[in-house]
């Protein structure tokens, strides 16, 4: 049986403070419509990898993070980020690591039910939304998972437990 560990003490916050930086790049406005939400899919990756050192902690703290820099509702990405890592734990126990199929599933779900969330509560504060724009993250989401996926592996080796 295989058991993920990080490469170096710290490479779980590492790439969620480089996807927090992803996040706050400023885009033009064709662009901005693609732009996925890096820190849900590096939450989405550590939860896939580290299924049972997982933190819904780290999620919160990236999710208050990303309200004090985007100056949204405090709490809105926090509630969102947090149920990435939940429903990623807890579908992800039920498929093999992988599958890209059953991964491209996932992400669909986890992606578009944390924008579901989001839209909710911006139509909630009446913050106007963008049509069917607001799902093009989503797209582009599937779309960069497998490279993004890719890249974040660099950050742990699999270990062989007896």
């Amino acid at each position: 049986m295989n058991q993920n560990i990080p490469r170096f003490t710290g490479a779980v916050w590492l790439t969620m403070l480089i996807a927090e930086m992803f996040n706050n790049l400023p885009l033009s406005g064709e662009w901005m419509v693609w732009k996925p939400d890096w820190v849900a899919l590096a939450l989405l990756h550590w939860a896939l990898i580290l299924r049972q050192d997982s933190s819904l902690f780290m999620a919160f703290f990236m999710g208050l993070l990303t309200d004090v820099l985007s100056g949204s509702l405090l709490g809105q990405f926090a509630l969102g980020y947090v149920m990435v890592a939940y429903i990623s734990v807890r579908l992800g126990l039920r498929m093999t690591p992988d599958a890209y199929v059953q991964q491209f599933a996932l992400v669909f779900i986890v992606i578009g039910l944390f924008m579901l969330v989001n839209l909710w509560i911006s139509e909630i504060l009446g913050q106007a939304s963008g049509g069917l724009a607001y799902w093009g993250p989503l797209i582009s989401s599937l779309v960069i998972w497998p490279f993004y996926h890719w890249f974040l592996s660099y950050f742990y080796t699999p270990r062989k437990v007896a």
